[in-house]
């Protein structure tokens, strides 16, 4: 089995120096350490049953969660997520409940180890689904007891319980269920938790373009003169040559001096039909 361990303040050889044990315990806590080292018990008996097309991540962070998951198994069979477990004593795992039993007491303990383990493995599930893996990929959720004398009474639990001495069989139906990932998919599967894809970088949005409505122009009036205003003022309406006003006055001279030469009587003989001709004339 391939063996990828993330573990921080841990060497490559397993070893883990006083000053980082140390370190280790101020920020991760006394539990944390113990965890750690029940892992180190269960790695033996899972590597000596599962061969190399199974890789195992531990204690490998998620970018979208806040802790590390203890183990993840990635072979042809699946993604199993399994958590470590050091507590000692009885147990009782029923649905999703999670206690102690001490004597003929049941007493719910905390953290429930159930429905921190499932939910670890429905996170990795998610995580894999976004990054375009098949959502028909199962991910089981496995918790491991690590001491021996862990004793579990499980009645339908919502997950899978392992006692220490049933590890051996539970590797041994890992590795004979049907596969349903290729040596090429479980390496993706790896890949995809060990070194996520960068997520792309939003090209910024140009802010929208104000364009005004097209107004109408407004005519600007034009500078007008006084002379300019006088010629658009209306002329009076001119009075005819032939029309009198006031009784004949204003009347041109030749029409005057022709009414001074009408006489007022026709001479004998002349017909009012007959044009007027002068005295002078006759």
């Amino acid at each position: 089995m391939k063996i990828i361990d993330q573990t921080p303040f841990y060497k490559e050889s397993g070893e883990l120096s006083l000053i980082d044990r140390g370190k280790a315990i101020l920020e991760y806590g006394t539990t944390w350490m113990k965890e750690v080292e029940a892992q180190r018990a269960i790695l033996p008996v899972l590597d000596k049953t599962l061969d190399k097309n199974f890789t195992l991540l531990r204690n490998v962070p998620l970018p979208e969660l806040d802790m590390s998951i203890p183990f993840i198994l990635v072979g042809p069979t699946g993604v199993y997520v399994m958590y470590v477990t050091h507590l000692t004593g009885m147990f009782r795992a029923k649905g999703d409940a999670w206690g102690t039993i001490v004597g003929n007491t049941y007493k719910e303990e905390k953290p429930n180890l159930l429905i921190r383990t499932e939910r670890m493995a429905r996170a990795v599930q998610v995580y894999l689904q976004r990054q375009g893996f098949d959502m028909m990929l199962n991910v089981e959720a496995i918790l491991l007891c690590a001491d021996p004398s862990v004793h579990v009474d499980s009645l339908r639990p919502i997950i899978r319980v392992v006692m220490r001495d049933a590890l051996e069989r539970l590797a041994v139906s890992i590795s004979q269920a049907r596969v349903v990932l290729s040596p090429e998919a479980i390496q993706k599967v790896v890949n995809g938790i060990l070194s996520p894809p960068k997520p792309e970088e939003e090209q910024p949005v140009p802010p929208p373009v104000d364009v005004p409505a097209q107004q109408e122009e407004e005519m600007e009036p034009l500078p007008v003169s006084e002379s300019d205003l006088s010629r658009l003022q209306p002329e009076p309406p001119k009075t005819s040559a032939f029309t009198t006003t006031g009784g004949g006055e204003n009347l041109p001279d030749w029409l005057t001096n022709l009414e001074a030469e009408v006489p007022e009587e026709l001479p004998e003989g002349a017909s009012e039909f007959q044009p007027l001709l002068p005295t002078d004339a006759t």
